[in-house]
């Protein structure tokens, strides 16, 4: 179904994930309250994660929060089944029942193959946010950063971030809907028609938290009929060979350095120096506004974001972008800073 956006996704797959743990603790343990069950809950997401749709999403529910730190010996930084795995021990030794979530702020995918047998052992719910990098996937040579998602009970990602949709679009899926539209099912008689037990319609407002909602998937058709599936992937290909090309700029200069690897259309690079020196290169280059950058955390260092997002961006473009941050890194570095 589509949703309005990542966070809203998330949201729905945690709500869906505590109705099936509630149902599932209280049948192990007959007489067992809802609010017993959720002193015993546990969400857990990578420490890249993005705040709204970790932390929020969380507190929404009531919910503890644990988070898994990326394995800094692996170039994406992706939250490995071992870091699952302690977390998940930290958990039962009180009783707590957990459950990962995907990672958002580096664009790659958790690594699902990874979690997924700590998952199995464990009856978590697994669910990947994909929501910047999943619409690559729509191009072969990506699809390898998917393996293990087989194992996930559900997965989103936004048209409106990378595929040319206008935003509210985010996509989601999950494995059985049983577990989505149990979470949220509703039949007051000013709602009830006369196919609802018929099997012939899907009402979404058991897929969502409002009851009503927008039409959105025909301004899905019109970019795809507009573009086909071969433009789809020109304009993803294009965005990651100018996001190599910002790279390989970056890598030039000995002042910076690339803090992730590049996979997709986005660039974590840094000045080489304190994490105050690049809070003050960023507020100088969103301050001249000619670009907008978003920084993260990254083992503690503070990083600067280059994302190729634009419909129209071209290398010049990209080029341009670059001389005027190394300007202003320049001038900022000239002013004495350390």
């Amino acid at each position: 179904m589509i949703q309005g956006s990542a966070s809203e996704a998330t949201l729905m797959a945690l709500l869906a994930a505590r109705s099936r743990a509630t149902r599932r603790l209280q049948a192990a343990h007959p007489g067992m309250t809802e609010a017993a069950v959720m002193e015993k809950l546990v969400a857990y997401a990578s420490d890249q994660k993005g705040s709204l749709r970790g932390a929020s999403s969380a507190n929404l529910r009531g919910l503890t929060l644990g988070a898994t730190r990326p394995d800094p010996r692996a170039a994406h930084q992706a939250a490995r089944a071992v870091c699952v795995s302690r977390g998940v021990r930290r958990s039962r030794a009180p009783g707590l029942s957990p459950e990962p979530q995907g990672r958002q702020a580096l664009a790659q995918l958790q690594g699902a193959l990874g979690v997924q047998p700590q998952g199995n052992w464990e009856d978590l719910w697994l669910h990947v946010d994909a929501a910047y990098a999943g619409s690559a996937f729509i191009c072969p040579e990506f699809r390898h950063l998917l393996d293990g998602v087989e194992f996930a009970d559900s997965f989103n990602f936004n048209p409106h971030k990378w595929l040319l949709v206008n935003f509210d679009c985010s996509a989601m899926w999950v494995r059985k809907r049983a577990d989505l539209t149990g979470a949220f099912k509703l039949d007051p008689v000013y709602l009830r028609h006369g196919h609802q037990d018929s099997g012939l319609i899907t009402d979404y407002r058991h897929w969502q938290l409002p009851l009503g909602r927008r039409f959105r998937s025909l301004k899905m058709w019109f970019v795809f009929r507009l573009y086909g599936v071969t433009g789809l992937q020109a304009h993803i290909r294009k965005h990651v060979r100018l996001a190599r090309e910002f790279e390989a700029a970056v890598q030039r200069d000995p002042r910076f350095e690339i803090c992730a690897e590049v996979t997709l259309g986005l660039v974590c690079f840094r000045l080489k120096g304190s994490n105050k020196l690049n809070e003050d290169l960023l507020d100088r280059i969103n301050g001249a506004k000619e670009i907008h950058l978003v920084p993260c955390h990254l083992r503690d260092k503070f990083v600067l974001r280059f994302a190729i997002c634009s419909r129209v961006v071209e290398s010049a473009h990209v080029q341009r972008a670059w001389a005027h941050i190394q300007a202003l890194a320049t001038a900022l570095l000239g002013a004495g800073q350390e």
